[in-house]
């Protein structure tokens, strides 16, 4: 059960680069900012792995840490669409991390507790949380609660590059409005991700920060060749995947 224990009024985001040009973030950090919506999880007791696959197929990218310090690192990296904390995480007191976050910018906050009338949920909506769920929560029940504070992710869902057309929401990708057969999940995602940027090039480290959420996590560079490969195949025709050597993948339009 979602228990919305209040919501604060946040100032207008900041208009976020359109898609095709991604390229002019320089550095990885804004990279990773153009390439889909970022959600900061600062609670040691959920299941990661879970959540971020279940918010991967909604082209939202899950960072995950288990103290308040790690998180304030993220949180200036990532610069995060929103964030969730759960008030026993260990580091710096979570109204505190609170209060930092929300010195920095409109990022949404959103407090995991244990019952609905935990007494932190009070602390934590005064320093500055917009909302409030209890545990345990899915990805729905975030999504869920973004979409009802006006902090959905949906500017994120959809992104179109020549006759593609990708919804990360539904699912689906469409070549010249004709719906295709649906992709495998790092497949999808790959797509999504060199469309954000294209024609822009992406190293490998990047790949792995977009799909894996971070560029250790992820897996060696030949298993990112082979998904490479399988989405070469399926687009052969409609656009090409150039492999530049020392450098990374990049997507243009024909064969």
């Amino acid at each position: 059960m979602t228990a919305e224990l209040g919501m604060l009024p946040l100032a207008e985001r900041e208009q976020e680069l359109p898609p095709r040009q991604a390229g002019a973030r320089a550095s990885n950090q804004h990279w990773t900012e153009a390439t889909g919506a970022q959600l900061l999880v600062v609670d040691p007791f959920v299941d990661h792995e879970q959540l971020a696959e279940d918010m991967s197929t909604r082209g939202v990218h899950v960072t995950c840490v288990g103290s308040t310090l790690d998180a304030l690192i993220e949180f200036g990296r990532l610069r995060p669409t929103a964030v969730v904390v759960a008030p026993e995480t260990p580091g710096l007191p979570a109204v505190d991390f609170v209060r930092k976050v929300r010195e920095y910018g409109p990022t949404f906050v959103v407090a995991a507790l244990d019952r609905a009338d935990a007494p932190e949920a009070g602390p934590l909506l005064l320093a500055g949380a917009g909302a409030a769920m209890t545990r345990p929560y899915t990805a729905e029940t975030v999504w869920d609660i973004l979409d009802k504070s006006g902090n959905s992710f949906d500017d994120h869902a959809k992104v179109s590059f020549g006759p593609i057309e990708l919804d990360t929401r539904a699912y689906l990708v469409r070549i010249n409005g004709e719906r295709i057969a649906d992709l495998p999940l790092k497949e999808f995602e790959l797509l999504r991700t060199l469309m954000y940027s294209a024609p822009e090039v992406l190293s490998n480290d990047e790949l792995r920060l977009s799909l894996w959420g971070d560029t250790h996590a992820g897996p060696a560079d030949n298993t990112i060749s082979v998904h490479v490969a399988r989405l070469r195949n399926r687009l052969q025709g409609i656009a090409r995947i150039r492999r530049i050597r020392g450098r990374g993948y990049s997507l243009t339009l024909g064969s």
